[in-house]
């Protein structure tokens, strides 16, 4: 068994960044087919959604995997300022009495540091193809994707009862304004 593992971007954004993460499972042909879990080894600072294939997971957000699925889909996210700096994500996965981890490195930077990322178009049609491309847009010129986070946190600070009195959803205002 074998894991590959390939980002959207190199580089992420330390604060409000986000990235996806794309792993891909070869199974031995020889081998009789297991069900397997996966994990993720995530840095401080970073955060991800629950798997973007649909695959059961548990409360420790271990991935559930049937012999014959192949990939992963995760997205990943910073939302606080984390420091600038090159950090890893770790991947196991456990298929009856094999276990197998692999890491890959991601860069987070300012938002500065943004202008001049390479994209993998890999990963990136990899998502429209799972049907996730409400998410994603090009810009004009083709050469910017632009990947919409798929939900937002609430954060408390002194300004929170704002975004719950005003925040406008898809297709409606919750709450009222006031005047």
């Amino acid at each position: 068994m074998i894991l590959e593992m390939k980002l959207a971007k190199l580089m992420m954004e330390n604060e409000n960044g986000m990235n996806h993460l794309w792993i891909q499972i070869v199974r031995d042909e020889a081998a009789v087919p297991q069900k397997s879990k996966m994990h993720l080894q995530l840095p401080s600072g970073i955060s991800r959604s629950y798997n973007l294939n649909g695959y059961t997971e548990d409360e420790r957000q271990q991935i559930f995997l049937d012999a014959k699925d192949e990939e992963v889909m995760i997205e990943i996210f910073t939302q606080d300022a984390v420091p600038c700096r090159e950090v890893s994500i770790g991947v196991t996965l456990i298929s009856g009495e094999t276990s197998l981890s692999k890491e890959i490195l991601v860069q987070l930077v300012s938002e500065d540091e943004m202008d001049h990322v390479v994209i993998d178009e890999r990963v990136v049609e990899r998502i429209k193809e799972l049907g996730i491309s409400s998410t994603i847009s090009t810009g004009k010129d083709g050469d910017f994707v632009y990947i919409k986070p798929r939900y937002w946190v609430t954060r408390m600070n002194e300004y929170s009862y704002l975004e719950k009195e005003y925040r406008v959803e898809g297709n409606g205002v919750y709450g009222e304004c006031k005047s």
